[in-house]
C-alpha cells in the first residue's frame, strides 16, 4: 500500500524585529525611553535637563548623583521615564499631543528633536 503524505510546513516565523531606539515627550511632562533607549542612560538615576530654542530641542544629561535641579530618571521593565513637567512649562514647551523621535547622543547629551 502506497502514502501520499504531505508534510507539515508551518509558516515562516518573523525575526525579532531590532528595536530602534525612541524617545516619546507626552502632553503630561513625562519623557518616556524605550528599553533601547535606556540604554544611553547608563543607569544613571538623575538628569540635567536643557533646552536649545534656536533648534527647539530638548538635551538630556544622565548624572551620577542628586544635584540642585537634577530630575530623576525612573526606570521600569520596558525603559524609562522623566516626570519634567516643571521644565516644559518653564520654557513654555508643553507638547499638545505625544511626539516621538529618535535620540541623538551629542556629547554627555541625549538629544531628542521636540
Amino acid at each position: 500500500m502506497e502514502f501520499s503524505f504531505t508534510l507539515y510546513q508551518p509558516k515562516k516565523e518573523r525575526a525579532p524585529k531590532e528595536m530602534a531606539a525612541q524617545i516619546e515627550v507626552r502632553p503630561n511632562g513625562r519623557i518616556v525611553f524605550n528599553k533601547k533607549a535606556a540604554e544611553l542612560l547608563a543607569d544613571r538615576h538623575f538628569c540635567m535637563l536643557g533646552y536649545d530654542r534656536e533648534k527647539n530641542a530638548l538635551g538630556i544629561m544622565p548624572v551620577a548623583e542628586q544635584q540642585l535641579n537634577s530630575f530623576p530618571i525612573r526606570y521600569a521593565s520596558k525603559g524609562a521615564y522623566i516626570g519634567a513637567k516643571k521644565f516644559f512649562k518653564h520654557f513654555n514647551i508643553l507638547p499638545p499631543k505625544v511626539i516621538q523621535n529618535a535620540p541623538v547622543q551629542t556629547g554627555q547629551f541625549i538629544g531628542i528633536k521636540l
